[in-house]
């Protein structure tokens, strides 16, 4: 087997499980109706929706867009904040069940699942109206030095920490996903420091195949980590 056909191979494993992952989480989701809970894994499905969506920016590719393989790099990495982001409303969301705060969370669950909607919508509709634009960046020093892998890095590394302190403090649930989902987050923000060594530093001299082979390596075990998380999550909603 080609190692062409293995990298392959790790894409679709990978957005098979983010999939997977995003399917069990809106079930659970659908269990529990308004409430602290229910604000978590809005935050958690939208999160990990995001991350099959890019799979699926991906997997349409450049020419479908009419854009450049470095446009789509800077495209992706947007919706990847955007899931860093949501992971953290959701982690934060958590530390505060059981609080009076956590049922006053769902108004602000659903505007930013509006926002996040808005976002995605954007982001597959203008790369080749704004293309020119997103060029300037891309072809900047700044992009060469790979500010938006660095940024993904130290986002998703920043969120990965955030649940390392918070989990002495979560309850039940918390502590139930805590561990798989902190494997997940340092995972992605390891694949964007190693995108940092051998794309943008070339401190890792490596051929492209190479590269992409090791990152999906760190996506399929955080899309498979997310949906041990989201299995437990489902468990425990159906418990509650």
């Amino acid at each position: 087997m080609s190692l062409d056909s293995i990298i392959s191979i790790g894409f679709y494993l990978s957005s098979l499980g983010f999939l997977i992952a995003t399917v069990i989480t809106l079930m659970a989701r659908s269990k529990v109706g308004a409430s602290g809970l229910g604000s978590v894994l809005s935050y958690l499905f939208i999160g990990t929706g995001t991350f099959f969506v890019i799979t699926i920016f991906q997997g349409l590719g450049g020419d479908f867009f009419g854009i450049s393989d470095e446009s789509m790099d800077i495209w992706w990495h947007i919706m990847f904040y955007l899931a860093m982001f949501s992971y953290y409303f959701g982690f934060k969301a958590l530390t505060k069940l059981g609080s009076d705060e956590a049922d006053l969370m769902g108004s602000k669950a659903k505007s930013w699942g509006i926002f996040s909607i808005i976002v995605l919508v954007v982001v597959f509709l203008i790369p080749g109206m704004a293309d020119s634009v997103v060029e300037m960046y891309s072809t900047s020093i700044l992009a060469g030095l790979g500010l938006h892998h660095f940024l993904a890095f130290a986002l998703a590394g920043t969120v990965g920490s955030y649940l390392m302190s918070a989990k002495k403090n979560l309850g039940q649930i918390g502590q139930a996903i805590a561990n798989p989902m902190i494997i997940a987050v340092l995972a992605l923000s390891i694949q964007h420091f190693w995108e940092l060594l051998f794309e943008s530093w070339k401190i890792v001299v490596v051929t492209s195949e190479v590269g992409e082979g090791i990152e999906k390596i760190f996506l399929i075990t955080a899309a498979t980590c997310v949906t041990v998380a989201a299995l437990r999550l489902k468990s425990l909603a159906k418990a509650s």
